[in-house]
């Protein structure tokens, strides 16, 4: 990847030169870079009493997200209550082009500093990239100026495959192809985060990108999910549940005339916002659930044999000890001649009976209670105590 300056960023990969500061995506360069929507997946109960779970706009309107009669549709714009917490990528759309730079850096041959990306330095163009790309017999020599990149910068120097690069030196842009281009990039760590309850959630910072295309025409292909110029922010694992989240930005995530992000009102462009306040933006993490493998009606279920387990698929990891907080009563009396582990990376509870070989007793009725103690992987904890009661027959 060629990583300049601005969309430049996008050209650098490329190869394609860069020598301008303005696009076509400059929908609103006046005053600081707003978000205007704010993208992701939430989980929902229709009119129709069905469950929706859909990527919807959380923040923010659009003038094609209405319903046949015009009007404002819940199915595509809501505020967010019961955002997933697993696999949820945020598109973050805002209203003029940032400084890519500050969001994207590229890889090097080796490491500079505590891995192996570098930033690139605003002004750099594609030939101040292909000069830091050359081997490494003349990279001393090509990979000079005011505009270098993947440089040493730790005290002792670098070390590289056969020796030692000293600090202040070129390590060298890994370009395996030779194009003179870096062949990949990543996002920069602490640049965008999201804090749900003052936990910073990890970020995947390989599959979060910035994208400094689109504006707000919705193509053909790729619906509202490719409106820009956006940041596009990946979870690195679950977000924590029963939480309420927001965005963070470092300082120097910027336009071009330094003004950092903000969020109006309802992504209202035409309403101010100080710059570096998104407080106007939120949304709420699911509780964690437990759904069981049999129904929990009345009158209880009965089991086909009784050997037969029970499940409680998650919607994220459950935590280590979360089978501890199983406990099941028969008759009113606690009963402990089962086991609960875990299956399916943690997301799937399993209860069996001890007896290997008559399994639960005959002709009972058994209630398995989950306590508020049973926990994921997220630290949050199950909202309200769960039953489940079910029967056995005589086999």
């Amino acid at each position: 990847m060629k990583i300049a300056y601005l969309a430049c960023i996008g050209a650098l990969v490329l190869g394609a030169s860069c020598t301008t500061y303005d696009s076509a995506t400059d929908l609103n360069p006046a005053g600081p870079p707003m978000i205007r929507q704010v993208r992701l997946t939430d989980n929902w109960t229709d009119s129709t009493m069905a469950t929706q779970t859909k990527k919807i706009f959380a923040f923010g309107t659009h003038p094609e997200a209405v319903d046949a009669d015009g009007k404002p549709d819940y199915n595509q714009e809501h505020h967010a209550t019961a955002a997933s917490a697993l696999g949820n990528s945020l598109r973050i759309i805002v209203d003029e082009l940032l400084i890519g730079n500050n969001l994207e850096e590229i890889a090097c041959r080796g490491q500079v500093d505590d891995d192996t990306f570098d930033r690139v330095p605003l002004g750099a163009t594609p030939p101040d990239i292909a000069a830091c790309s050359t081997p490494k017999d003349v990279l001393p020599t090509t990979c000079v100026g005011d505009h270098v990149v993947c440089i040493c910068h730790k005290s002792g120097g670098c070390p590289i495959t056969n020796g030692m690069v000293p600090e202040g030196q070129p390590v060298g842009v890994l370009d395996s192809d030779q194009d003179g281009a870096a062949d990949t990039q990543r996002f920069v760590s602490g640049s965008v985060g999201i804090r749900c309850n003052n936990i910073d959630v990890a970020i995947d910072l390989d599959n979060s990108y910035y994208t400094p295309s689109g504006n707000q025409n919705v193509p053909a292909q790729g619906g509202f999910d490719v409106l820009g110029p956006a940041i596009i922010l990946a979870p690195l694992a679950a977000m924590p549940t029963h939480t309420d989240c927001g965005l963070v930005f470092a300082d120097n995530v910027v336009d071009k005339e330094n003004h950092k992000v903000c969020t109006p009102p309802d992504g209202d462009i035409k309403q101010n916002c100080t710059e570096g306040d998104n407080s106007a933006f939120s949304f709420s993490i699911q509780p964690l659930t437990l759904i069981p493998s049999i129904d929990n009606t009345t009158p209880p279920q009965m089991l086909s044999t009784r050997m037969d387990p029970i499940g409680f698929d998650a919607n994220v990891k459950l935590a280590d000890d979360a089978p501890a907080s199983v406990t099941i009563t028969e008759n009113g009396t606690n009963y402990t001649m089962f086991t609960a582990t875990l299956a399916n990376m943690g997301r799937l509870l399993i209860i069996r009976p001890s007896d290997a070989v008559n399994g639960w007793g005959a002709n009972k009725t058994y209630v398995i209670t989950l306590a508020t103690t049973l926990k994921d992987s997220t630290g949050g904890a199950l909202p309200q105590t769960q039953t489940l009661t079910f029967t056995t027959g005589a086999n």
